[in-house]
C-alpha cells in the first residue's frame, strides 16, 4: 500500500439514521474481522456458482481463510466502528474486494476499489487488472460500473470455472 496514510470519511443517510463510512488501513487487530468478511463473502458469492461451491470446497476447504501476513497491506472499510468491507492489493492486481452481503449498496465497495486503486497507482503501476469469476453477475456489473474492462476471459486450472481479465487505466 506504499507508505501513505490513507483515510476517507463520508457521511451518509441509510434508513432513519445517518451512518459514517471509513476507509482506512487493516491494523493487526482487524485479523479475524477479515477473514470473517471473506468466508463470508466468499459463501456468497459461491452460490451464485452453486454447482461450482462443493469443487472449490474439496479442492481447499479452508480457501477463505488467510494467515495474518496476508492482510499487512488491506484496505478496511468500517461503518459506525463495525468493518464491512475489505480491499488488498499485490502489485498492478486489485486481488481481493470483500463486502459483507447485508452492507452492500452503501457505498463501501467503491471506496474501497478507490482507495485500492490509489495504492496500485502510488506504487507506479499505470494499469491495474484483477480477475472475478465469471459466474458472479452482480460482481463483474459492479466493476464495470465502477470503471473497469473485461478484456478476455482465462480460466481458473485449479477451481475449474472461467474467469473475467479486467483491467483499469489508473
Amino acid at each position: 500500500m506504499g507508505e501513505q496514510t490513507l483515510v476517507m470519511f463520508r457521511r451518509f443517510v441509510y434508513g432513519a439514521g445517518v451512518m459514517s463510512l471509513i476507509v482506512r488501513p487493516a491494523s493487526a487487530s482487524d485479523f479475524h474481522a477479515l477473514n470473517h468478511i471473506k468466508e463470508s463473502a466468499v459463501q456468497d458469492s459461491t452460490a451464485a456458482g452453486s454447482e461450482l461451491t462443493g469443487r472449490l470446497h474439496r479442492w481447499n476447504p479452508r480457501r477463505s481463510y488467510a494467515p495474518p501476513s496476508y492482510w499487512h497491506n488491506a484496505i478496511v472499510a468500517e461503518v459506525d466502528g463495525d468493518i464491512i468491507g475489505v480491499a488488498k492489493t499485490i502489485g498492478a492486481m486489485l486481488k481481493d474486494l470483500w463486502v459483507l452481503q447485508s452492507k452492500r449498496s452503501l457505498g463501501a465497495g467503491a471506496a474501497l476499489a478507490r482507495a485500492a486503486e490509489d495504492c496500485i497507482r502510488a506504487d507506479g503501476h499505470r494499469m491495474a487488472h484483477l480477475y472475478p469469476a465469471a459466474f458472479n453477475a452482480r460482481t463483474c456489473a459492479f466493476y464495470e460500473r465502477n470503471g473497469w474492462s473485461m478484456v478476455r476471459f482465462t480460466y481458473h486450472t485449479v477451481g475449474h470455472f472461467r474467469r473475467c481479465v479486467y483491467v483499469k487505466r489508473l
